[in-house]
């Protein structure tokens, strides 16, 4: 038998399950494919921006059960393990993970990597935990949000922006917003004028910005509170703190002689881990691009395919080069800004596609195993 481990069930690991199983399956008739996924619900984070408001995104909108979409297959071709992965031995082909209070040791032909990447605070604009803890973590976030007078978001990078956005342009001069910029305007590796259209339509919302300086700490007040110290020896003080910075990839049960010295797989550009001829590697775990879904979903189509090729003795092939940089970027509901290669995309070319709904009106497609965002599987 032939079984393809995935670790992850976010946008990748559910497009390359889905793959294998539609044009795989039907020429490698004992192909089982082993879905892991810490939660029993798809979280489509790209909507997280929006839905820190109150009442924009509903919980069916934006988390969908993963395992209805794979009733389509022979039962016997198809596991969803509900867990944690904790690790995996290369040279016996197994991986372990915890399901509730016991570890399943599960041997391998194949094994990818796609659990994403992650906060070091814990915020849930990606999933953090099982699918309960998750709506209770946004339930108690959109209960701050409203009560709060102030909040401060730190983070200059798309998530960050958008989310302060989103703030900014709804609840205008009612609330107190603060943006803290390491540079003197956001998205700090775009052309300078992606980013000063995103610091001109945050002023233009209402907020405040803090320019050239970081958040180094963050204590909490007697009162419930948050201190945020800045780079520049100022302090900041605010009812609800934001820290949408330093996302990590979730490589922490990877044996680290896989991982370059930020945490990330390293990948050839076939996307097998280096040095393995079966353990893969696709998305933001990964050292090959940027960390966006753009990149991550044109991944998980390439690496469905190498997989087959691998499974089936076709030819693997090294990931086509593509446009670089890319970045579209939602300021509220009707601003925006972006780039794509050398070149500025209008703000209405955005708010036109993806800002209408953050794609979450593909999840279904993606759950049936139709697309993963934008591209059919």
């Amino acid at each position: 038998m032939a079984t393809v481990v995935i670790l992850g069930a976010g946008y990748s690991g559910i497009g390359i399950a889905h793959r294998l199983l539609k044009y795989t399956l039907p020429k490698v008739t004992d192909l089982k494919v082993i879905l892991v996924s810490l939660s029993t619900h798809h979280f489509w984070n790209l909507g997280s921006v929006r839905r820190v408001i109150p009442g924009e995104v509903r919980d069916d909108q934006i988390f969908r059960e993963i395992a209805p979409g794979f009733e389509q297959y022979p039962k016997d071709a198809f596991e969803f393990v509900v867990g944690v992965a904790t690790g995996f031995d290369v040279a016996g082909n197994r991986a372990q993970v915890n399901v509730g209070d016991e570890t399943r040791d599960i041997e391998y032909s194949h094994l990818v990597v796609a659990t994403g990447a992650s906060y070091p605070t814990k915020m849930p604009f990606t999933t953090i935990g099982p699918h309960e803890e998750m709506l209770d973590t946004w339930r108690q976030l959109q209960a701050k949000v409203v009560q709060a007078e102030s909040i401060v978001v730190s983070g200059a990078g798309p998530t960050g922006i958008e989310t302060a956005a989103e703030l900014a342009s709804h609840f205008g001069s009612s609330k107190s917003i603060t943006v803290i910029l390491e540079g003197e305007n956001p998205l700090r590796g775009f052309m300078p004028q992606v980013g000063k259209i995103a610091a001109n339509d945050l002023a233009g919302f209402g907020a405040k910005l803090v320019r050239n300086a970081r958040a180094v700490n963050s204590t909490k007040t007697d009162s419930g509170r948050t201190v945020v110290e800045l780079s520049n020896g100022s302090n900041l003080e605010a009812d609800l703190y934001l820290p949408l910075y330093g996302s990590r990839p979730n490589t922490q049960f990877v044996p680290p002689h896989l991982l370059d010295d930020r945490g990330n797989l390293k990948l050839e550009t076939n996307l097998r881990v280096q040095g393995l001829h079966n353990v893969w590697g696709v998305g933001d775990v990964g050292n090959l691009e940027s960390k966006q879904l753009i990149y991550a979903e044109r991944q998980a189509l390439h690496l469905g395919s190498n997989l087959h090729a691998a499974l089936t003795g076709g030819n693997v092939k090294p990931l086509p080069s593509t446009v670089t940089p890319q970045v579209f970027v939602t300021l509220g509901k009707h601003k925006g800004t972006g780039q794509y290669g050398w070149f500025r995309v209008p703000g209405f070319g955005i708010t036109n596609t993806k800002g209408k709904d953050f794609f979450m009106s593909k999840g279904d497609g993606l759950i049936a195993g139709k697309n993963i965002v934008r591209s059919p599987i």
